[in-house]
């Protein structure tokens, strides 16, 4: 009796236990992105607005905004990766500002990209200078985002690769994802019981359902818009 009341304790306690880590997963989460928000926003304060470009080849090496890639690195998953170099480093601090806790990044079906991660998250490709999406829609400046409130900046991100190994289309895996968009794959990760954390232009961090979700792997990368809508990534109306 004293073995199976033990077993009745754990059975009702363990959900429970299970939610709190969940919900401190994503409330760790959201106070990243928060960071991110506000370092992103001191960025624009000290460059008139303007967007930073993806990529910029300088003498070192490639300089993703995420962070510089020595010249001569490594293969892909051993391509080094130092961060401190990254674009927002100067208003994060290097380790500030920690990967999501839920991020995949130890899973088997997960393909690495760099030595380490960098944050698990996903800028709006529309605030990103070089990709195209910002000057085809002619918004280069923080200024010129209508509607903040209604605009994500960073969110929640992944990529589902099919086409580089280890990765093929019988063996799809995760990769980091850098930039959101409306195309497919998939950019967006509900990796917090099928809710992503999106940081808005006006500072503030919500969790967003999904329109819909991509079946393959977790079962968690998929859109938050409809098809052939991108309300919450369009930087103008």
């Amino acid at each position: 009796m004293v073995v199976a009341l033990i077993g009745l304790l754990i059975a009702l306690v363990l959900p429970h236990l299970g939610r709190g880590l969940q919900a401190a997963r994503r409330t760790a989460c959201a106070s990243n992105l928060r960071q991110m928000q506000t370092a992103f926003t001191l960025y624009l304060d000290d460059h008139n607005g303007r967007w930073f470009p993806w990529r910029e080849m300088v003498p070192e090496g490639t300089l993703w905004y995420w962070g510089l890639e020595p010249r001569g690195g490594g293969s892909e998953g051993l391509r080094p990766l130092d961060r401190s170099r990254a674009r927002l480093a100067p208003y994060l601090g290097v380790g500030t500002v920690e990967t999501c806790p839920t991020f995949p990044y130890d899973a088997p079906y997960f393909k690495r990209k760099f030595t380490s991660p960098s944050y698990g998250y996903g800028l709006n490709g529309f605030m990103i200078a070089g990709l195209g999406m910002a000057e085809r829609t002619g918004v280069l400046r923080a200024h010129q985002v209508q509607n903040p409130s209604q605009v994500v900046t960073w969110a929640d991100s992944i990529q589902i690769n099919t086409w580089q190994a280890p990765a093929s289309p019988s063996r799809p895996m995760y990769e980091e994802w850098y930039w959101l968009s409306t195309s497919a794959p998939p950019s967006f990760h509900f990796r917090h019981g099928r809710l992503l954390n999106a940081a808005f232009a006006d500072g503030r961090v919500e969790a967003l359902p999904p329109d819909r979700l991509d079946p393959r792997l977790d079962g968690r990368s998929g859109f938050l818009d409809p098809p052939g809508e991108d309300r919450h990534l369009r930087t103008s109306r």
